[in-house]
């Protein structure tokens, strides 16, 4: 879950990736600094050439980028100004949009994006494309294409924000999206247009009737795995927000727990969740290069007043073929079918 106004304070580490499963780096505090390049609400990441971009909610969609996952830069936002559509279809919509999405296919980066305001649940989901994540490439623009579902056709009280989208290996494109209120969904996109694959009458497969919001799907083998946040985000210290997951042999599910329970009755098994230092752990993306899935999320930090940091960790694979986080010597190889995480111009 998105959030539009909250206070940054410096922050502190971040774990590197697979070549360093078990350091952490510390990067140099800066007090002078009004803004920790550590700071990000709902993040996503993806790499073009040598360079990490990762995209949060924001005004306008924050951005920030690195060469090595540790130093990072805040960059410009996506959106410069609001866009017409954003607030006529939500009239409390200030600016800030929510929990982007991104990947890379056929020659374009593809950018889902949710349109909502605080405690509105009358929410949309936008979408643009560009060609380049450079901001210094001359074809760097950032093209709208306006929204794409929205509360009057993405199922009955279904709130519409933290869009995830999955490209199966036949080459069909799926949106998932929702929050606690009335759970997940997924429905079909069409791979040409990047909307909906039928605009009136969307066929809408139900996830869950409440668990969940910030929900990702990542493939391995024969089985496709989906993480959701839960409980409280967005309080700072006072947060417990969690990451719960789930696997099926079917995309559109049903995606079932460790003990073999639905998760469309809101069964889950955890992944993550907070500790002392950072009570609160959540709205995850997952990211893939050479032989190692990591795992990108916020974390609200005690010893930083609560603030809510980039965190970027390894993913392993334990005995039962479920996702962990302990070092089992087996790292996470996962398949985001047909979408590139990391992207290379010829």
């Amino acid at each position: 879950m998105s959030f539009q106004k909250f206070t940054f304070v410096l922050g502190t580490a971040i774990l590197l990736g697979a070549e360093a499963f078990a350091q952490e780096s510390t990067p140099q505090l800066h007090s002078n600094h009004k803004m920790n390049p550590l700071m990000v609400h709902d993040p996503v990441m993806i790499k073009q050439d040598s360079t990490y971009y990762v995209l949060g909610t924001g005004d306008g969609i924050s951005t920030k980028s690195s060469k090595d996952r540790i130093h990072w830069t805040i960059g410009d936002r996506v959106f410069k100004a609001p866009l017409a559509w954003w607030k006529k279809d939500i009239p409390t919509q200030d600016g800030s949009i929510w929990a982007p999405d991104i990947h890379y296919r056929d020659g374009k980066y593809h950018l889902y994006y949710s349109v909502s305001a605080w405690m509105d649940f009358n929410s949309s989901i936008g979408y643009a494309t560009n060609v380049t994540l450079d901001p210094n490439d001359p074809n760097y623009k950032w093209v709208d294409h306006g929204k794409v579902i929205d509360f009057h056709n993405g199922g009955k009280g279904v709130n519409c924000i933290d869009p995830n989208v999955f490209v199966d290996n036949s080459r069909r494109v799926w949106l998932f999206y929702g929050s606690y209120k009335a759970g997940l969904r997924v429905t079909e996109l069409n791979p040409k247009t990047g909307k909906l694959l039928s605009e009136e009458h969307p066929k809408i497969y139900t996830l869950t009737t409440s668990l969940g919001e910030g929900v990702f799907v990542i493939q391995q083998g024969e089985y496709y795995y989906i993480f959701a946040s839960r409980d409280i985000c967005c309080r700072g210290i006072d947060s417990n927000y969690n990451v719960v997951m789930g696997r099926s042999k079917n995309l559109t599910g049903p995606y079932l727990n460790k003990e073999g329970k639905s998760w469309e009755e809101n069964y889950c098994s955890q992944f993550m969740r907070g500790d002392y230092e950072e009570p609160g752990r959540g709205h995850n993306g997952f990211f893939t290069e050479n032989d190692t899935t990591f795992i990108v999320y916020h974390a609200y930090t005690r010893s930083e007043n609560g603030a809510s940091l980039l965190r970027i960790k390894p993913v392993f694979m334990d005995a039962e073929g479920w996702p962990t986080l302990e070092n089992t010597g087996k790292p996470m190889n996962a398949k985001q079918a047909g979408i590139q995480c990391v992207h290379k111009e010829k």
